[in-house]
């Protein structure tokens, strides 16, 4: 069992109105490991750019612990690349539940697709709560318009204005 801190990146891109997903071939998402003395962000922004993809926005979106370690997670939206390198997969994002904990408690299992999922609606969120970002991103937030952030979901709000 290990113990430390793993940087997590949720790589996302837009086309043609959908949101896609990078990730490494085997993994649903990349993990990196982070100097302490570092930024997170930063290391998150110059690992994703080393991989040849073009970071515009990285937001920290959830943390949890897995095998002894915390891990960090970030979404990093990028410009739309030119070519997939062959060990990035490049998939379109399909909805998905969110892992579900307890009053006291985290849930039992956190899939891959659980994170998207979550750091998704956590960017949508973002989008039509910051105006700076909002209108920065306007074709996220139209790609984003079905993505309800939990809490004001389940209190019946909207976030829509």
């Amino acid at each position: 069992m290990s113990s430390g801190q793993i940087l997590e990146g949720v790589v996302l891109y837009l086309e043609g109105g959908r949101v896609h997903h990078v990730s490494p071939t085997g993994s649903a998402t990349f993990h990196f490991g982070w100097d302490p003395d570092l930024l997170p962000g930063e290391v998150v922004v110059d690992e994703v750019a080393m991989l040849g993809l073009s970071p515009f926005l990285v937001h920290s979106t959830s943390w949890r612990l897995h095998e002894g370690s915390i891990v960090l997670t970030y979404i990093v939206c990028v410009e739309r690349p030119v070519e997939i390198n062959l060990s990035l997969r490049d998939q379109v994002v399909d909805r998905s539940e969110l892992a579900r904990g307890h009053m006291m408690g985290p849930p039992v299992e956190v899939e891959p697709h659980h994170v998207v999922e979550h750091g998704l609606r956590h960017l949508a969120w973002l989008v039509a709560d910051d105006q700076a970002l909002g209108g920065a991103l306007p074709e996220w937030a139209e790609a984003l318009a079905d993505y309800q952030p939990e809490p004001f979901r389940a209190f019946g709000g909207n976030l829509r204005r």
